[in-house]
C-alpha cells in the first residue's frame, strides 16, 4: 500500500513536469539553403543565454523556460540567423545561407577577422563564381591570369602583379599545407601542377598577394594560394560532363562512414573521390588528354583534444600537344592557327601524396599542429621549341624527365595572450622538407631517344623556422608581425656527361609586418612591408657562386578595404615589389639567365555590388609596370609581364535553384622583349555558366569564349627555324586560345 502511494505521488509530480518540459522544448533540423543537406554542429543560443548545438545529423533540441524567445543559429561559413518563437515545436525547419553571398554580412573589422591578411574580396569571388576545375580557383584571385600551352597536361603559366611566374616560380601553391611547387623541376623552377586537385573536394581557399604571410616561404613573392580539402561529405554524388571536341569528365564522391563508425568508436568521417577526364580538344592534331585522379580522406577524433586527418591522393595524366606555333607559319598559310609544326609533343605525369596531420588542443589558449607528408612525382615531357634550329636533320625535340620523392615534417603552436597582451596570438612554426630528385634531358626524334644530354641526382633540403605575432595594439589598430628564417642545403651529383659532385648552403632571413587600422566600422586601412624569396635551380646554386641561391624580394602594400551601405564592398591598393635577381629559367637545360634587379609598381581596385538580394556585379582592375633596374632605359622592360588586366561579371542566384554567371577576362598588350618593339596581343573573352539545382540533382551548361573570338592564350618571342628556312628567325610563337566551347553537366546527389 505504501509503495502504491509513493508511486502515485511520483507520477503526480512527474506528469506535469513532463508535460511542461514537452511544451517548452524546441526541436528541429538545420539544412543548407542551397543544397538542402543537413548542417552539423551549428551553435544555438537564446536571449536568456541558453546554449546548445546541433548534432552530427543537423538535429537540435533546446529547452526554453519562457516564450516568446529569440534563438540565434550560427556557424562559421554561414550567415547567422535569428528567429522568434511564441510556442514550442517539434519540427522546426531552419535553413542557413552560406556567407559572402550577402554583402550585407561582410564585416570590415580587423578585431573580428580571424583570417586577417587573406584577400577578402577573393573570398567573396570564390562564393560567387562557378568552379569547374582546379584552375578556376586561381582565376578568382583579382589580377591573376593563367595560360595553358601544352595540351592541357602541363602546369599552367601564372601571371600576377606584373610577374610572369612561369609555372610557379614566384607564386606559391599549397593543398592541405602540402607545398605543390617543385624546386629544381625538370621543366621549370617552382613548377606547380594543380591538376591533381579535384575541385569538388575543396572546402576553403585562401589567397595572399605579395610576400607578406609569415608562414609562407619559398616561391611566395607575387602571392600564394592555399587550398583545404573537405573533412566530411554531407551527401554522395555522381557527376557526368560532356562537351564539344569530345570532352568528357566523370566524378563520383562517396562517404565511407554512415551511421556506423569506420575503425573506432570515436567521431570519425571518411570519403573517396574518383575523377576521370578525356579531352580530344579543338586542335587539328588530337590532344587525347587522359587524366585519372583519386582522393581519399579519413578524419577521426582520437580524444576530446586530439584530431587526426589522413589523406591519400593519386594522379595520372598523359597527353599530346601542338606546342607554340610560329606566327609566320600561320600568316603564310603553312598551317592553320590550330595546326602544328611538330605534333609529337606531349608527355605524362604521375603523382602520389600521403598526408597525416594531428591537431591538438593543449588548453583553451594553446593549439598544436604536427604534419607529416610524402610526395612522389614522375614526369616526362616532350617539347620542340625551335623545330630545326639546332639540328636541321633530326629536329630539336627534347625529352625532360624526373623521378622525385619528397619527405616533409612541419608543425606550429599557437598560443593566445602569451605575453599577457589582450587579444594577441603568438604562433611559432617549424618545417623541414627533403627533395630527392633524379632529372635528365635527352634529344629525341619524335618520342624515340636519340642521345642523352645530361643526368643529375639532386638532394635539396629546406629547414625553416618562423615566429608570427598578432597584436591588438589599440581597439582600432591590429598588427601582424613576424620573422622567418630559411636554410637550404643543395647537393648535386652529375651522372652524365661529366661525373662530378658539388654542394652549397644558403640562408635567407625574412622579416614581415602588416598594420590594419579600422578608421570606421566600414573602412579599414592597411600597410604592409615584407621580404620574401624564391630559390634558384640547385644546379645553378652549386655551379655559379656569383649568384645568390636565394635572391631576396622586398614588397610594400598600402590600401583600404571599405563598405558603402549594405550593398557595396571594395578594395583599393598600391604595391611596390623589388627583386634582387630577375631570373629567366631555361626549360631546355636546367639553366637560367639573370637579368639583374627588377622593380614592379602597380595598383589594384576590386568592387563587389549587390543591387538585389539575388543579383551581384563585380569587377577587378589591375595595373603593373615592371622594369629591369640594371639595364639601359631603352631596353629595361620586363618581357611577358602583363600591365593592364581586368576581370568581372554578373551573377544571378534565384531561390528556385537557377544560377547564372556571365564573366569577362581582359588582358592588355605587354612587351615581349626589353625594348618594347614586339608587343603581345591583348584579348577580351566572355564566359557563361547556367545551373539549375535541386535537392536531388543539378544540371548545368558552361560556355567558354561565348562570342568565339580569336585569341592567343600563351605568347612568346623566340627564334626558330622551319624546314626549308636557311637560318633561324626571331618570331612570335603562340598557343591559340579556346574557341567557342560548350559543355553540359549533370550531377545526381544521394
Amino acid at each position: 500500500m505504501h509503495k502504491k502511494l509513493i508511486l502515485c505521488s511520483l507520477w503526480i509530480l512527474w506528469f506535469p513536469l513532463s508535460v511542461f518540459a514537452q511544451k517548452n522544448t524546441v526541436k528541429g533540423i538545420i539544412t543548407d539553403l542551397e543544397t538542402q543537406v543537413t548542417i552539423p554542429n551549428v551553435h544555438l543560443q537564446t536571449t536568456t543565454n541558453i546554449v546548445n548545438s546541433a548534432n552530427e545529423n543537423g538535429e537540435f533540441s533546446i529547452a526554453v523556460h519562457k516564450f516568446p524567445v529569440k534563438i540565434i543559429f550560427s556557424l562559421q561559413g554561414y550567415i547567422s540567423k535569428t528567429i522568434t518563437l511564441k510556442k514550442a515545436t517539434n519540427n522546426l525547419q531552419i535553413r542557413l545561407e552560406k556567407e559572402a553571398t550577402q554583402l550585407s554580412e561582410i564585416i570590415i573589422n580587423s578585431k573580428n577577422d580571424k583570417t586577417l591578411g587573406i584577400q577578402k574580396v577573393s573570398k567573396i569571388s570564390l562564393q560567387l563564381r562557378p568552379i569547374s576545375s582546379a584552375q578556376d580557383f586561381l582565376k578568382t584571385v583579382p589580377g591573376l591570369f593563367i595560360a595553358q600551352h601544352a595540351g592541357g597536361g602541363k602546369a599552367e603559366q601564372i601571371f600576377l602583379r606584373g610577374f610572369d611566374n612561369d609555372h610557379g616560380t614566384d607564386f606559391a601553391v599549397l593543398v592541405d599545407d602540402i607545398g605543390v611547387n617543385l624546386s629544381s623541376h625538370a621543366h621549370g623552377q617552382g613548377y606547380a601542377d594543380l591538376h591533381f586537385l579535384i575541385p569538388e573536394t575543396v572546402q576553403t581557399a585562401d589567397y595572399y598577394k605579395g610576400p607578406h604571410e609569415v608562414s609562407l616561404g619559398n616561391f611566395a613573392v607575387s602571392g600564394a594560394a592555399k587550398f583545404s580539402s573537405k573533412d566530411k561529405l554531407h551527401r554522395n554524388l555522381v557527376k557526368l560532363e560532356y562537351g564539344q571536341y569530345n570532352f568528357a569528365r566523370a566524378l563520383t564522391m562517396i562517404s565511407l562512414v554512415d551511421k556506423n563508425n569506420f575503425l573506432t568508436e570515436n567521431q570519425e568521417s571518411a570519403y573517396i573521390a574518383i575523377e576521370g577526364t578525356f579531352n580530344k580538344s579543338f586542335f587539328e592534331s588530337d590532344q587525347d588528354l587522359r587524366r585519372l585522379n583519386t582522393f581519399t580522406k579519413y578524419t577521426v577524433a582520437l580524444s576530446d583534444n586530439h584530431e587526426l586527418k589522413t589523406s591519400i591522393s593519386t594522379f595520372h595524366s598523359d597527353w599530346n600537344a601542338s606546342g607554340q606555333i610560329p606566327l609566320r607559319a600561320v600568316e603564310s598559310g603553312l598551317i592553320d592557327r590550330f595546326g602544328a609544326i611538330d605534333d609529337q609533343e606531349g608527355g605524362d605525369t604521375k603523382r602520389i601524396h600521403v598526408n597525416a596531420q594531428l591537431n591538438s588542443s593543449i588548453s583553451e589558449e594553446t593549439q598544436l599542429t604536427n604534419q607529416l607528408y610524402y610526395v612522389s612525382n614522375k614526369y616526362n615531357l616532350f617539347s620542340n621549341f625551335s623545330f630545326f634550329q639546332n639540328d636541321p636533320v633530326h629536329g630539336d625535340m627534347i625529352h625532360q624527365q624526373e623521378d622525385r620523392s619528397i619527405y616533409a615534417y612541419q608543425g606550429n603552436v599557437a598560443i593566445k595572450d602569451l605575453f599577457e597582451i589582450p587579444n594577441s596570438t603568438t604562433t611559432f612554426g617549424w618545417s623541414v622538407q627533403y627533395n630527392d630528385n633524379h632529372i635528365g634531358l635527352n634529344n629525341t626524334v619524335g618520342r624515340a631517344l636519340r642521345e642523352v644530354v645530361n643526368k643529375f641526382e639532386i638532394k635539396e633540403t629546406n629547414y625553416a623556422l618562423f615566429l608570427k605575432e598578432r597584436i591588438q595594439i589599440t581597439p582600432k589598430l591590429t598588427a601582424l608581425a613576424g620573422i622567418r628564417g630559411d636554410f637550404f642545403d643543395f647537393n648535386v651529383t652529375e651522372i652524365f656527361p661529366t661525373p662530378q659532385q658539388g654542394s652549397t648552403t644558403a640562408f635567407r632571413f625574412s622579416p614581415k609586418l602588416s598594420l590594419f587600422y579600422d578608421a570606421t566600422e566600414n573602412i579599414q586601412l592597411y600597410a604592409k612591408a615584407s621580404s620574401g624569396f624564391h630559390s634558384n635551380y640547385s644546379n645553378a646554386a652549386v655551379t655559379n657562386k656569383n649568384i645568390s641561391p636565394l635572391p631576396k624580394a622586398v614588397g610594400y602594400d598600402i590600401g583600404t578595404e571599405f563598405k558603402i551601405g549594405k550593398k557595396f564592398v571594395g578594395n583599393l591598393a598600391a604595391f611596390y615589389l623589388q627583386s634582387d635577381a630577375e631570373f629567366v629559367f631555361g626549360s631546355d637545360g636546367f639553366e637560367f639567365e639573370n637579368k639583374g634587379r627588377s622593380r614592379r609598381i602597380g595598383s589594384e581596385a576590386s568592387f563587389r555590388y549587390q543591387p538585389l538580394p539575388y543579383f551581384w556585379l563585380d569587377t577587378d582592375v589591375n595595373y603593373s609596370f615592371g622594369t629591369l633596374l640594371d639595364a639601359p632605359k631603352t631596353e629595361n622592360k620586363i618581357p611577358s609581364a602583363p600591365r593592364f588586366t581586368s576581370t568581372g561579371g554578373a551573377t544571378l542566384r534565384l531561390q528556385n535553384g537557377i544560377k547564372a554567371s556571365l564573366r569577362y577576362r581582359f588582358l592588355g598588350e605587354r612587351p615581349l622583349i626589353e625594348d618594347e618593339s614586339v608587343i603581345g596581343q591583348d584579348y577580351f573573352i566572355t564566359d557563361l555558366v547556367v545551373n539549375y539545382t535541386t535537392s536531388k540533382y543539378q544540371i548545368g551548361l558552361s560556355v567558354e569564349n561565348l562570342f568565339d573570338n580569336d585569341w592567343r592564350e600563351a605568347v612568346f618571342y623566340d627564334s626558330s627555324q622551319l624546314q626549308g628556312e636557311p637560318q633561324p628567325v626571331e618570331d612570335i610563337h603562340f598557343t591559340p586560345g579556346t574557341p567557342f566551347l560548350a559543355k553540359l553537366n549533370f550531377t545526381y546527389f544521394f
